[in-house]
Order: structure tokens, then C-alpha cells, then sequence
């Protein structure tokens, strides 16, 4: 469902279009009563899993209005169009500071200061923190899915794609058991984002609170150094050689297996806040700015 400025959807008027994802489109709207703004997601899927992916774009509102945390998005409202029946949610706008949206894929690593990126961290950390312990794992933290508010914080947003392992989650939204499977083999289809994936998942076995934190380890190596982590990768010598205080924590984000990644988010984040770090300055070697990974 394609929508355009000055229609209406509920009580909505549609300002502009946002962005476009996996399973829905954002817009700017404004509640014709209300004269307030937030951003409304409709659900775009016309072909393939349809309605699998209905079922998980109805349950990623249902639980967003559940969650509750200043570095979440959250969710006002549910409904569906009345001439096509398409759902809809509505929820924060967060915008940058130039009132535009912005990600950390926007961001140049370049211009960026530790302060910053440490702050980021630990705002992150918590939110993930708060979505386990409530019984969800986001399965698709990426760069892409972290908007930048006017005020410089971070907000986790795009819930589409993930994992309910509370059962009283589950039925407090009625979220019905799905998996999606290639057609005539019966083989699971992973889902997540190539490249922010657990060495796990990938594997197509079940995500857990373990896999976010490897995809988090993935963003922070490539907004402190640039460089996009591969197992393997030459990044962590160069982390070990300047003995940066961010060592003590991503090789642990980033451990092949899951049982070995930190499970208390929140305290990584503090103990990091309380070291000091020397400068991280990159050699010819290392400095190698990728143009940005995501899906």
C-alpha cells in the first residue's frame, strides 16, 4: 500500500515517506485531532510468506507497545486501512537534529569521538538488556536499525523479524508459532542480516539473547575502527597492540560460541565507562572505510 502526502489512513494524515524495510514503509504523519506527529509502519508484503509476515508485522506492534524503554521505539496504535485492510502501527517519530531520519549508517566513523561512541554503547546495551529479560531477542541489530534523535541518542527500532522466547509474551499477544521454510526442502530460512549475524544463526539454529550481542560487537568494531569484522579479522591485533580498553570487551561480544558472550550488557558498559582509553589511531594497514553494510 503505497501512500501519498495529504492522504488519509485512520486518523493520520501522511506528511512524507521515511524509509522503506524488509516488510513495511515508515511515514511522517500527524493525527488530524490530536495535531501531533509520530511515524506510522505499514505492511508492504504482496508476494511470498504473506501471511507469515502479516502474523510477525501484527506481533512486532503488539510487543512494541509493550516495551518500554527511553531507547526503544514505542507503539500508540494498531489498526488496519479501511479500504484495503492492510495493518498499520504507529509509533515515536525520532528524528535528527536537522529533522531528517538518520541511522548509525549515516554516521562518517571518522568524525566520530569515543565519548560518543561509548555513550551510544551503553544506551544499547541497556535497551538490549531490557527487551531479554522481557522475553525478546531483536534478531536484526544492525546500524540500519538504530535511529539518531535530535539530541544525540540512540533509539533500537525494527522488531519485524524478531524471536518471542517468554511464553507469557507470546500469549499476552496472541503471537502465533511460525517458521518459514524454503519451498519442497523443509529447510528453515535464516533470518537476520548477512554479515551482523551470529556464526550461529546462521547455521539456522535457534537466535538467542547470545546472537544480539554478537551483532552489537559487529557494529562496534566497525564504528570505533571503520573496518567491517570478519572471524578472523586483523582488527583485534591492532585493538591488542594499543591495549585499548575496548579489547577487554568485543573479542567476548564477538566469541564464536554463544555460552562465552556476556550475558549482563548494562555492566559491560559500566565497567568500559570506568577505564581509560588511549587514542585509537589507524595505520595504512588498517584504515580501510567501507561505504556500509546492511539490508
Amino acid at each position: 500500500m503505497d501512500l501519498i502526502q495529504g492522504q488519509l489512513i485512520g486518523n493520520y494524515l501522511i506528511i512524507r515517506p521515511l524509509g522503506e524495510g524488509g516488510m513495511g514503509a515508515v511515514y511522517e504523519v500527524e493525527h488530524v485531532q490530536l495535531g501531533v506527529r509520530y511515524a506510522l509502519k505499514t505492511f508492504t508484503v504482496e508476494s511470498g510468506h504473506v501471511e507469515v509476515l502479516k502474523s510477525k508485522f501484527l506481533t512486532e506492534g503488539k510487543v512494541l507497545a509493550r516495551l518500554h524503554d527511553p531507547h526503544l521505539v514505542h507503539v500508540f496504535d494498531l489498526n488496519f486501512d479501511e479500504t484495503t485492510g492492510t495493518p498499520y502501527f504507529v509509533m515515536d517519530l525520532v528524528l535528527s537534529e536537522d529533522g531528517k531520519p538518520r541511522t548509525l549508517l549515516d554516521v562518517k566513523t571518522a568524525e566520530l569521538d569515543e565519548d560518543c561512541i561509548l555513550k551510544w554503547f551503553a544506551e544499547l546495551a541497556s535497551a538490549l538488556d531490557y527487551i531479554h529479560e522481557q522475553g525478546v531477542v531483536h534478531r536484526d541489530i544492525k546500524l540500519g536499525n538504530v535511529l539518531l534523535s535530535s539530541d544525540g541518542h540512540v533509539v533500537l527500532s525494527d522488531f519485524g523479524i524478531s524471536r518471542l522466547f517468554s511464553e507469557r509474551l507470546r500469549n499476552d499477544v496472541n503471537a502465533v508459532r511460525t517458521m518459514v521454510s524454503e519451498a519442497g526442502t523443509g529447510a528453515r530460512l535464516v533470518m537476520g542480516t548477512q554479515g551482523y549475524m551470529a556464526p550461529e544463526v546462521a547455521r539456522s539454529e535457534e537466535a538467542t539473547p547470545a546472537a544480539d550481542s554478537y551483532s552489537l560487537g559487529v557494529m562496534f568494531v566497525y564504528l570505533l575502527t571503520g573496518i567491517w569484522y570478519e572471524p578472523g579479522s586483523k582488527v583485534f591485533k591492532l585493538l591488542e597492540t594499543l591495549e585499548y580498553r575496548w579489547m577487554d570487551v568485543l573479542p567476548r561480544l564477538l566469541s564464536e560460541n554463544p555460552a562465552d558472550r556476556p550475558t549482563n550488557l548494562k555492566e559491560l558498559a559500566e565497567g568500559l565507562g570506568q577505564r581509560a582509553s588511549r587514542p585509537l589511531a589507524l595505520d595504512g594497514e588498517f584504515a580501510v572505510e567501507s561505504n556500509g553494510r546492511d539490508a
